[in-house]
């Protein structure tokens, strides 16, 4: 027989250092945030309750094997882990499943178990025992591997997509590995696999030559792609890995990587079409009255409160030079001045908060244009009296200039001096006195 050493698969460690460095990276980052702390302690303690849960349930309804439950079976068990040298023999239950063929390794604080299902048990009434100890002998090697707790410590990791499976379908190809050296019978691996896919009664008329062609002749991109989103790797080379690792004279398929690269180069060429196209249709929506119409909520937008909302000198001046009427208003009274006022943003000079020039300049352009400084929308607000509710004191001033009215009332009776008094913004308050004494 082989080796122990070679029982781990090459890919296990592989994928377990890259799974390694993606968890610390991961780890560290949250590390720097209180939130992050309090994410990841919550999502562990979210994550055990269901397991535990869940297993407490196993654990009172489930039938656990031993001395004097199904005895035979217990004393097998005990002998793979003695030859595995595991310090301890895991709880190993039994639990009806529906029909479905499984098993699991899983840990319950610090005591290990083992879930067989009863559909899998029970080959061993069926002259299959072999096939049942390979399993679980598979489900021990996890144990043996530490797979669990590994998993549970590198858990950011499992959560990227491809690398999480990646590791978990070579962790499935080791404890194969393990299965197969410790019961020491290819038949009952080849069986055992194959019972997994066709079942505990019509495995014993498949044809595994035929069977096996599949890993070559039923190949292509999404054949390819199911695998890597799975965390076992396909049966037919579960059974093919075994034969390899236990030096068995077996038939051996390699899959095509044909239309796996045809199917990644048109997966690419998709994702970058659709990408692209996502962004010049999002980016036109954005630059269009579609972007007020629409996702707004307002109705009637023009082209040039589009430019003003954006502060955009140039086309705001080209379409004035056009011909564009200064002064239209959309569903709800806006004109283009309100819009260059709604578009208002702030950079910072010295930390001091300042308004941003393009608006300024824009609101001149319109205001030389002819636009009405005065206008009032279905609110009752008038250009003044956004520029205050924005807080910004270059745009007061620059309406005031052109003769902006700050005793205008709005919907709610209140005046541009109303409001600058409650957000007691001392400059707008001053611009604003000045205007009203003289």
């Amino acid at each position: 027989m082989e080796n122990t050493k070679r029982l781990v698969h090459p890919k296990e460690d592989f994928y377990f250092i890259f799974c390694i460095l993606i968890s610390v990276g991961v780890y560290l980052a949250f590390l720097f945030s209180i939130i992050g702390i309090f994410f990841i302690v919550f999502l562990i303690l979210f994550s055990l309750t269901l397991h535990f849960l869940m297993i407490g349930s196993i654990r009172r309804n489930a039938v656990k094997i031993g001395e004097n439950q199904f005895p035979l079976v217990y004393e097998r068990a005990v002998q793979i882990c003695l030859e595995m040298k595991l310090e301890k023999v895991p709880d190993i239950y039994i639990m009806e499943s529906g029909g479905l063929l499984n098993a699991f390794a899983t840990k319950f604080f610090r005591r290990n178990m083992v879930v067989l299902y009863s559909d899998i048990f029970e080959l061993i009434e069926m002259d299959a025992e072999d096939e049942v100890y390979f399993i679980l002998a598979h489900e021990l090697a996890h144990i043996k591997r530490r797979h669990i707790t590994i998993q549970m410590v590198i858990l950011p990791a499992m959560w990227v997509p491809f690398i999480g499976e990646a590791y978990s379908r070579a962790c499935e190809y080791t404890c194969d590995r393990y299965a197969a050296y410790y019961t020491n019978n290819f038949e009952a691996a080849k069986n055992g696999l194959t019972i997994l896919a066709i079942g505990r009664t019509l495995y014993k008329s498949v044809n595994h030559d035929d069977y096996l062609k599949q890993v070559r002749d039923e190949s292509g991109f999404f054949v390819w792609l199911s695998e890597k989103i799975s965390t076992h790797p396909h049966l037919p080379k579960r059974i093919q890995e075994v034969a390899q690792f236990m030096d068995i004279d077996f038939p051996y398929y390699k899959e095509s990587k044909r239309g796996v690269v045809i199917g990644i180069v048109g997966l690419t060429l998709a994702v970058t079409i659709f990408v692209v196209g996502s962004y010049m249709t999002i980016d036109r929506i954005m630059n269009s009255s579609l972007w007020s119409d629409f996702f707004l909520g307002v109705e009637g937008t023009t082209p040039l409160m589009d430019a003003a909302f954006e502060a955009n000198i140039e086309e705001v001046q080209k379409l004035i030079d056009e011909g564009a009427e200064v002064n239209v208003s959309d569903s709800e009274g806006s004109t283009p001045l309100h819009w260059t006022i709604y578009g208002i943003d702030f950079t910072y000079e010295e930390g001091i908060e300042v308004d941003n020039i393009p608006s300024i300049e824009t609101a001149r352009l319109l205001l030389d244009a002819g636009a009405n400084v005065n206008a009032v929308d279905i609110y009752g607000t008038t250009p003044l009296i956004d520029a205050v509710s924005y807080d910004s004191p270059e745009m007061v001033e620059l309406l005031l200039e052109y003769g902006a009215d700050p005793l205008i009332t709005d919907a709610n009776g209140m005046t541009a001096l109303d409001l600058a008094k409650d957000y007691q913004n001392q400059e707008i308050l001053t611009l604003l006195n000045t205007a009203t004494q003289n």
